[in-house]
């Protein structure tokens, strides 16, 4: 291949030396050998960066080290600040790239090369590479529609032109982490097309330590205040976002709702999902509203048994 395209790599980590060797050996056995790795290690407190060391000091990593946990969105900025690539792609240190996921990239934007961001689709998997869950994932006909509903990017699988990730940045508001990505995809989407593999091509691993067990969820919804006001108040995204706003307030106070009712504060749940139906009551005959219902209820009355 002539001057093959270069794939920038950027992978924040923190206390992950259980998983991150096994992630890494996802990246290099790709079939398309042409990429960086950029590692952000958020000042790990574990043996994460004695393992990552030997790497950098081979140059098959850049590590890069922050003086304290700045959390993901400062450590995704510092690799895209760091980046030289011609696309950018979004790893987490404990997560797997499919063997074909750079040569299905490359081919992919050689074949689309006014598509500037795209992606892949991904499925959660166990210790074992086992299949827990396939997702489904909205048509890219209007990608602004699709994009207010829910992250169905997450953080994953993601490719990014050079002309996109030198302009955009993850906002570092803390109470908006775990929702930073659909934020930071919102925005992308406002001003890019959306393209996509219809391919299987990366992994989420699931284990306990991924699991919120607090009620995180009460500090993410003033994250998302914040990003409610972001939308009104900036020009440029109240425009494109206009008649989509009641949407992603809804679509927000969902997912809360999910999280919520994951860690057992049903009474939280209920009042996520009054606020989502309130913000916008078409979504209470969508499928997500009724199976977070469902799910509400049945814990319940397992509760009460």
């Amino acid at each position: 291949m002539n001057n093959p395209l270069l794939f920038s790599i950027v992978i924040p980590t923190y206390n992950r030396e259980s998983f991150i060797l096994n992630t890494l050996d996802s990246v290099f056995t790709q079939t398309y050998s042409h990429y960086e790795i950029i590692i952000v290690d958020n000042c790990s407190t574990d043996g994460t960066v004695d393992i990552l060391q030997p790497l950098a000091d081979t140059g098959k990593i850049r590590l890069i080290q922050h003086e304290k946990n700045y959390e993901r969105a400062r450590s995704r900025n510092t690799g895209l600040e760091n980046a030289m690539g011609d696309f950018v792609t979004f790893l987490d240190s404990d997560d797997f790239m499919y063997p074909n996921n750079l040569t299905d990239a490359a081919a992919y934007a050689a074949n689309n090369p006014n598509i500037k961001c795209f992606h892949n689709l991904y499925e959660l998997i166990d210790a074992d590479k086992k299949v827990l869950r396939k997702f489904s994932y909205p048509p890219l006909g209007n990608r602004i529609k699709a994009i207010v509903k829910g992250n169905f990017m997450s953080c994953i699988g993601n490719f990014i032109h050079r002309d996109v990730y030198q302009k955009f940045r993850f906002d570092t508001f803390k109470d908006l982490t775990g929702a930073e990505d659909w934020d930071f995809w919102l925005r992308v989407l406002g001003d890019y097309d959306l393209g996509r593999i219809e391919k299987i091509n990366s992994g989420i691993l699931h284990h306990d330590t991924r699991t919120v067990q607090t009620k995180h969820f009460e500090v993410l919804e003033n994250g998302y205040l914040h990003l409610f006001n972001k939308f009104r108040e900036d020009t440029h995204l109240s425009e494109i976002y206009a008649k989509y706003l009641s949407r992603i307030e809804a679509s927000s106070y969902m997912y809360l709702a999910t999280l919520a009712n994951t860690n057992g504060f049903f009474d939280d749940t209920r009042r996520y999902l009054r606020l989502a139906r309130q913000k916008d009551a078409s979504v209470v005959f969508s499928i997500r509203f009724l199976n977070i219902l469902r799910r509400a209820a049945f814990k319940l009355q397992i509760k009460y048994l």
